[in-house]
């Protein structure tokens, strides 16, 4: 019997529990020597090349835009070619434990001690009866049975979405798939609200053509940056996430914004943005910017975000929802000016678990007051 060993899905970064297969880079059954490219990922953040641990033969578990969980088999490698019969138990080998057993029957790798710990008994035993692989299964949190049949009712509403003659599939990016993925992940547990003020335009543009003066150009994007982190030290509970039963904030002030970088949305992140003068935030805005359209930027650069903010004003979009990120309580949102209105709104959506309506406003007041020409 050939030696079979299993590539796990590494764990690029904190945030992200699960990542997207963009491409297998050679045919499974395929000879691969040790730190060969074998696949293409992709994550919320970035996209990442995985090599084989060692020399083998290839065999892949799941197929191009397949999401897979952190800890999950991808692929195995073999020292011969694997054939139905390999993955068979060895003759003589000790009998498995009945936990084992149950999730080899629902396609839980016993080895992987990840995914053991993940789902509890009666979980393995109900994923058995509904065919529920591991991969379906969201996050890298404790799971239940309730979860489990949470998602085969939800593979069955996908079943009934078949091509038909009202509708047809919409391709869609491998990055668009992981957003929605994510968001998926996201909105299953935050209590989402939303708060909106006022930003007077002719104040605001008076302060950008003040710091124009001295500095150079700076955009509304730039301005806000800074300033909201500025205050964020503030308002801890904008700053932070909910997790485990409750709420934590961020040691540190680091301010994420949206980039539609070709079609695909990247979140570059400034770090230390409380620390920064204005020019410094413009130099880090722009720099990321570029990278992003080059598509250079490194891990670093899009990790660790702990607030954002979208920027539709120059789509000329008056109101929208900002959606928020995994790990983050709280994003902002940047409209175009009301015409004739003499304003833009600035939206604040925010997890109720962790502020209120309140709190937000006293926030968007804040910052609006600095953005007008205030501190």
């Amino acid at each position: 019997m050939p030696e079979v060993s299993a590539l796990l899905v590494p764990r690029f970064n904190v945030n992200d529990d699960q990542a997207i297969i963009v491409a297998w880079l050679v045919p499974s059954g395929t000879r691969v020597a040790a730190e060969q490219r074998i696949a293409l990922l992709e994550t919320s953040k970035a996209t990442f090349d995985v090599h084989a641990d060692r020399a083998g033969y290839l065999t892949y578990e799941h197929e191009v835009k397949s999401i897979v969980p952190v800890g999950a088999v991808l692929a195995r490698i073999s020292d011969e070619p694997i054939l139905a019969a390999d993955t068979q138990p060895r003759s003589g080998a000790p009998a498995a434990a009945p936990d084992a057993v149950a999730a080899a029957a629902a396609g839980v790798n016993p080895a992987s001690a990840a995914l053991r710990e993940r789902v509890s008994r009666k979980a393995l035993r109900r994923m058995r009866e509904l065919g529920v692989s591991p991969e379906e299964l969201p996050g890298s949190g404790r799971i239940e049975v309730a979860d489990v049949e949470r998602v085969a009712a939800n593979r069955g509403q996908r079943q009934s979405a078949a091509a038909n003659e009202y509708w047809q599939p919409l391709e869609q990016s491998t990055a668009k798939l992981m957003e929605a993925a994510r968001l998926g992940t996201v909105y299953r547990s935050i209590v989402p609200s939303m708060v909106t003020m006022p930003l007077s335009c002719e104040p605001l543009g008076a302060k950008l053509r003040a710091l124009a003066e001295g500095i150079g150009p700076v955009s509304l994007l730039e301005l806000t940056i800074r300033e909201a982190a500025a205050l964020l030290g503030e308002f801890p509970d904008l700053n932070g996430f909910f997790a485990d039963g409750r709420a934590w904030t961020y040691r540190d002030v680091a301010i994420g914004f949206a980039v539609n970088a070709a079609g695909d949305l990247k979140v570059p992140v400034v770090h230390g943005a409380a620390r920064l003068s204005q020019l410094e935030v413009c130099r880090a805005v722009r720099d990321l910017t570029l990278r992003c359209f080059r598509g250079d930027l490194p891990m670093s650069a899009v990790s660790g975000g702990t607030f954002t903010l979208t920027d539709l004003s120059g789509a000329g979009v008056t109101h929208f929802v900002p959606v928020l990120n995994e790990r983050q309580s709280a994003i902002l949102g940047i409209c175009a000016a009301e015409p004739g209105a003499g304003h833009q709104n600035l939206v604040l959506a925010f997890d109720h678990r962790m502020s209120n309506g309140l709190r937000g406003g006293e926030f968007l007041g804040a910052l609006i007051d600095r953005l007008e020409g205030g501190a």
